[in-house]
């Protein structure tokens, strides 16, 4: 039954999910876009490009991945014909696009240069990235289960708005609930975009005050694994007289050891989460300010 209501939500998800995201982008504040012309600073670039030039462009790949996170960054990659980088950013300000511009690894250390334009995205198509999700999936499900002192309505909001996993689970967050809304924690709002929380996670499917289920990815240290979604499924129950039983279901876990390492991260991590639910209802909010 549970394979069932995975495979069902999955689905549903996947078919809505770019209907949602682009009434979501008709809806945002408008920001100001700029297109970057990265432009290598020495003859024969990229053909020639040195070891230590390599390790410059990872963290370049880096940063921008992070900046997609964040919504910063729309697009980027290379332009063969022109010999040359392109960046699409979407920031508040020209100031903010050359800020990240200025900070960006490869322009820092000398390899690139850039030069920037402002411009209107008008049209958009919805994309989504193949490494997304894991190429090869296991077949194992991390599984929990908790009561939590509290009825399932007040459950149901403590997950599904910004207040409500403000009082349990992080200090900062955006929580829209909807197929495609975000669901993006801030455990560490303090750190550079991208590297916060769960950004770019967002909702796939819900059945109110019963079943819901999103994204997620896993905190910076586990490198380029970070960047890749595992789903979560959870399931609310009422527990006579006043309680909710809160069924826990993450799937979608890539296979080998790198793979072992996050799950056995999450096993741990999701037991202190659904402990702090608890006390939330049981003692009170929590305060992450007198943490």
């Amino acid at each position: 039954m549970l394979r069932l209501i995975i495979e069902i939500i999955f689905a549903i998800s996947t078919i809505t999910a770019g209907v949602h995201s682009a009434s979501e982008s008709s809806n945002m504040p408008p920001k100001t876009q700029f297109m970057v012309h990265l432009i290598g600073t020495r003859e024969g670039w990229p053909d020639n490009m040195t070891a230590e030039e390599e390790k410059i462009m990872s963290e370049h790949f880096d940063y921008l991945k992070n900046l997609t996170a964040a919504k910063k960054v729309i697009l980027a990659g290379p332009c063969f014909g022109l010999r040359a980088g392109i960046i699409v950013l979407q920031t508040e300000s020209e100031a903010e696009a050359r800020q990240i511009m200025d900070s960006e690894p490869s322009v820092r250390q000398g390899v690139h240069k850039y030069e920037l334009y402002p411009m209107v995205v008008s049209l958009l198509t919805d994309y989504q990235a193949p490494s997304r999700y894991p190429k090869e999936i296991s077949d194992r499900v991390l599984k929990k289960e908790i009561v939590i002192p509290a009825p399932r309505a007040d459950v149901w909001r403590a997950w599904t708005t910004t207040d409500g996993v403000k009082s349990f689970m992080s200090p900062e967050a955006r929580v829209e609930l909807r197929v495609g809304g975000p669901f993006e924690i801030y455990f560490v709002p303090s750190s550079p975009p991208g590297m916060r929380g769960s950004e770019g996670c967002r909702f796939l499917s819900f059945l109110p005050m019963e079943i819901l289920s999103f994204e997620w990815n896993a905190p910076p240290q586990f490198g380029e694994l970070r960047y890749q979604h595992t789903q979560v499924i959870m399931r609310f129950f009422d527990v006579p007289p006043d309680s909710t039983r809160l069924e826990f279901f993450q799937y979608g876990w890539g296979q080998g050891e790198k793979w072992d390492s996050v799950y056995s991260y999450f096993e741990r991590a999701w037991g202190n989460v659904l402990e702090n639910l608890r006390k939330r209802f049981a003692e009170g909010p929590l305060n992450f300010e007198a943490e």
